[in-house]
């Protein structure tokens, strides 16, 4: 959630960084800041809402910060967007995470003379520096010094107006340095400043960054300098940007044809490697959260089919139930677009307490997931901009789909099965563009949808309905087919849409259950490879076998998009959602 941005440059800085903050837009936010230095004092700029598509800054400093809100502590008002200033006005702090002692903190600088704007907890931070360097600290030792008082979680960045520096620290939540040939750049996320950097350095928890002439790195408990390396970034300002589509989530969408296939084209000996961690383990557990649990329960399925293996699938936010469980031989799959999900991050965490051995399915590499983790399988999907996942969403089920394969000594079968949907999945999006814009427009008023599925069709009407609901704002419900007439029947009534999924392997049973919707005057959007005379609509899927998850859920991710623009709604950044949920 919320974007950070700091940047240091020869001139120009709060354009840039405004620039680098409109890249962040996904992450989810309702109000936005820049600050910047304007001779010798910080100018600030604060705005509820959006950010407009461009904005002229006058000033030429080559030192500014920049950050969009998504309000935890406090309304959404100007007053409580970052960045925020210290009492004698000559430190500005932007930050996200949750300061836990705030209340404390506050009512210790009160004792001393603060006074505060906000009503958030970040203000205590630029406030404890002002203390610090009244007490004749440096400003990176003021900074470090006021993040050892802090309980909680924190991505900060701080500036001060008679520096010509920066100060970066993270615990808990997501920051990563971009090294460029003219900049240095502060962001939660790499697509912040691709135009500028490819290099780029990732922070640990309790780690800092001093960015001036050159970038220096420091823990922040001990004050002792480190060694960092410095890794390359594979992917493209392109990539990130939305080109010939009006939308990333439609640009992304047309992407799965080549990021199905990417997936699984792995460095040599990795899947191999976590397929023998699989089979030796004592017990496996797949966590995740969202969109990510859906492709943990799909997988659950294609491991007991093809493997003939148990696994088993926890939402992350609920794994430390199931803690006492956890010996040495576990082995925990943990699955996150982000790598950030302080859900699935606190899983991972119980999980090494336990010195169980963690495995990582993830999209962005060096996020925290990957450094928690023993191996890491990376997506290869390139920069998932919208909110919703689509392409990531895929990708998982094709690792994860490759992996039980693997695992059952059918490698070869597992690669061929991945590269035919992949080959299919462009038919499938363009053949079901035409019908999923036009059935957008006919149910755009509809206040509930309902979706169905048996087997490996079950977890892609929980998924399907995920789309729907998050970015159309429809009510939507996934069940297993059998499970509407115990009790949500009682619900359906004329001309309430009910989107049916439907394999060779079970037509007989879910058409059953369609018959029952019906009956009861449910209008039957129909997904399979063959059309039935229940189905009042119609999408054609190719049929896959096992990896028929992958087609399935193409048609209704076109669908939830189409509603959402036939609702005059922005399908990239739907409301309340971020793309990365870094707080519990």
């Amino acid at each position: 959630m919320c974007g950070i941005v700091g940047v240091l440059a020869e001139k120009n800085a709060a354009s840039m960084a405004f620039a680098a903050l409109k890249r962040l837009e996904y992450r989810g936010y309702d109000s936005w800041g820049v600050a910047f230095k304007g001779g010798k004092s910080i100018e600030v700029l604060k705005k509820t809402g959006k950010l407009p598509e461009s904005f002229s800054f006058q000033a030429g400093s080559g030192t500014a910060l920049a950050h969009t809100r998504w309000a935890t502590h406090g309304k959404v008002t100007e007053a409580n967007a970052h960045p925020h200033l210290s009492n004698d006005k000559t430190i500005a702090v932007v930050h996200n995470g949750i300061i836990e002692n705030h209340e404390e903190l506050k009512h210790f600088l009160e004792g001393k003379g603060f006074s505060f704007n906000s009503e958030t907890d970040t203000e205590i931070i630029p406030n404890l520096i002002q203390l610090f360097m009244g007490e004749g600290q440096s400003f990176k030792e003021a900074v470090r010094l006021s993040l050892k008082k802090i309980d909680g979680s924190y991505a900060v960045v701080a500036m001060h107006a008679g520096e010509r520096e920066l100060v970066a620290a993270r615990n808990g939540s997501p920051l990563v340095i971009g090294l460029g040939k003219h900049s240095i750049f502060a962001a939660s996320d790499v697509p912040a400043f691709l135009d500028h950097a490819k290099k780029v350095v990732y922070l640990n928890d309790f780690e800092m960054a001093l960015l001036g002439k050159k970038a220096e790195f420091f823990d922040v408990l001990t004050g002792k300098q480190l060694e960092k390396d410095v890794e390359e970034v594979n992917w493209s300002i392109e990539q990130a940007q939305k080109g010939e589509f009006p939308h990333f989530m439609l640009k992304e969408l047309n992407e799965q044809r080549f990021t199905i296939k990417k997936a699984v084209q792995q460095p040599k000996g990795i899947i191999e490697k976590v397929s023998s961690m699989i089979k030796n383990a004592k017990g496996v557990f797949f966590v995740g959260c969202g969109t990510s649990y859906h492709a943990c329960v799909s997988s659950a399925y294609i491991f007991s089919h093809v493997a003939k293996m148990h696994v088993n699938v926890v939402l992350a936010s609920e794994f430390r139930n199931y803690e006492e469980f956890l010996e040495k031989e576990t082995l925990v799959i943990a699955v996150s677009q982000s790598g950030e999900t302080a859900d699935v991050l606190d899983a991972v965490k119980t999980a090494k307490k336990r010195s169980s051995k963690v495995v990582s399915i993830v999209n962005v590499m060096g996020s925290s997931l990957t450094r928690l983790s023993d191996e890491t399988i990376m997506m290869n999907s390139g920069p998932e901009i919208c909110v919703l996942s689509t392409k990531s969403y895929t990708s998982q089920l094709a690792i994860l789909l490759l992996l039980a394969y693997v695992v059952a000594g059918k490698q070869v079968e597992g690669h061929e099965l991945v590269e035919k949907a992949a080959a299919l999945s462009q038919k499938v999006i363009d053949e079901s563009s035409a019908p999923a814009k036009e059935l957008a427009a006919r149910l755009k008023n509809s206040r509930d949808f309902f979706l169905i599925g048996r087997d490996l069709a079950f977890p892609s009407a929980l998924e399907g309905a995920l789309k729907i609901k998050e970015v159309s704002y429809i009510h939507a419900e996934g069940f297993a087919g059998a499970e509407l007439k115990h009790g949500t029947i009682a619900l359906v009534e004329e001309g309430i849409p009910c989107i049916v999924f439907s394999t060779d392997q079970t037509r007989p049973l879910i058409m059953s259950n369609a018959q029952e919707l019906k009956s009861r005057g449910a209008f039957i959007i129909g997904i399979d490879s063959k059309p039935n005379k229940l189905f009042d609509y119609f999408f054609r899927v190719e049929e896959v076998g096992n990896a028929n998850p992958i087609l399935m859920i193409l048609p209704i991710q076109l669908l939830a998009y189409h509603l959402a623009v036939e609702k005059k709604l922005d399908p990239d950044k739907p409301r309340n959602l971020a793309k990365s949920v870094t707080v519990k």
